[in-house]
């Protein structure tokens, strides 16, 4: 009887999870390029499931959206350095701040 409880709250787990996720990509409006694992990301899948290694869970990994409104990752100022003799001597040692 416990091993038929066992049995059938592992199962509606196990719906509930894949749902979850299934669900989770359907309002997400972003298109799954493909599963992975977040310890193995050599591991890829097309469809939600286990990673063959560990177990855990698949992660979706999303096409990239184009025209978003996030600034860039990398701020260049461009601008040059300027070096004045009378601070940056060899004879002092290096360059003053």
């Amino acid at each position: 009887m416990i091993a038929l409880v066992a049995t059938l709250g592992a199962s509606v787990l196990w719906v509930a999870t894949n749902r979850a996720v299934a669900g989770d990509t359907a309002t997400t409006n972003r298109k799954v390029l493909y599963y992975t694992c977040p310890m193995h990301p050599s591991v890829k899948a097309d469809k939600p499931g286990a990673c063959p290694i560990c177990g855990m869970t698949l992660q979706p990994v999303y096409a990239k959206t184009m025209g978003t409104n996030s600034p860039p990752a990398v701020v260049s100022s461009n601008k040059p350095v300027v070096m004045l003799p009378s601070c940056c001597s060899m004879a002092s040692g290096g360059c003053c701040q």
